[in-house]
């Protein structure tokens, strides 16, 4: 039952975080991470954000294996399946746009933060920059911060050309509001308190052999 419910919330969190991206995209706006580089190549190209989130995601998953762990890996992998297919559903469902950007980028970085929470407490993620930031620590001693900072300015940057200066500053709001949530209701990050729990589960099987 425990498992059921863990799947059932991983799904809420995915559908929050697709219907968060609608906003955004409706209002010509970004987000940071592999969903803002998505949202970017769906502009420069004729493939969906879905297909293109998803693609975009699958080389993280070999860094993931071998750094944080098998089970959580899968759980993102199938996360990042779910986020992908009801992004693409919803947008040929219905338009999330709003009268004005500022509308859009405070009610999609809400949203968006409340689905990222509620994947990471039931131990899973949207793959992406944050696998990036572990394996490059674990394997170089990078700061994840400065990985993080770097990627989400890169992209934030990139999307300047293709959405203009004031759809980024609007973009930057959603950003703000997002890692806001994340840092009041989600302390420590879940990749690394996964890790731990998974280390510690090999540990005592071992132990017990």
């Amino acid at each position: 039952m425990n498992r059921v419910k863990q799947w059932i919330w991983i799904t809420i969190g995915c559908l929050f975080v697709a219907t968060g991206i609608q906003f955004l995209t409706a209002s010509s706006l970004v987000i940071g991470g592999t969903a803002g580089l998505g949202i970017v190549l769906e502009q420069l190209s004729n493939i969906s954000f879905g297909m293109l989130f998803f693609i975009i995601n699958l080389p993280f998953y070999f860094m993931a294996i071998t750094q944080i762990g098998l089970q959580f890996t899968i759980r993102s992998f199938i996360s990042v399946s779910l986020m992908s297919i009801m992004s693409d559903v919803l947008a040929g469902m219905l338009s999330l746009q709003l009268p004005h950007p500022l509308l859009s980028a405070i009610t999609a970085g809400i949203i968006i933060g409340i689905g990222l929470i509620i994947l990471f407490r039931n131990g899973s993620s949207l793959g992406g920059i944050n696998m990036l930031c572990v394996f490059l620590d674990k394997r170089f001693g990078v700061n994840p911060g400065k990985t993080m900072l770097i990627t989400d300015f890169f992209i934030v940057g990139s999307a300047t050309a293709v959405f203009g200066v004031i759809q980024v500053l609007y973009s930057l709001l959603a950003i703000f509001i997002m890692t806001g949530l994340l840092g009041r209701y989600h302390k420590r990050s879940a990749i690394e308190r996964n890790h731990k729990q998974e280390n510690t589960e090999e540990q005592q099987t071992v132990s017990v052999l």
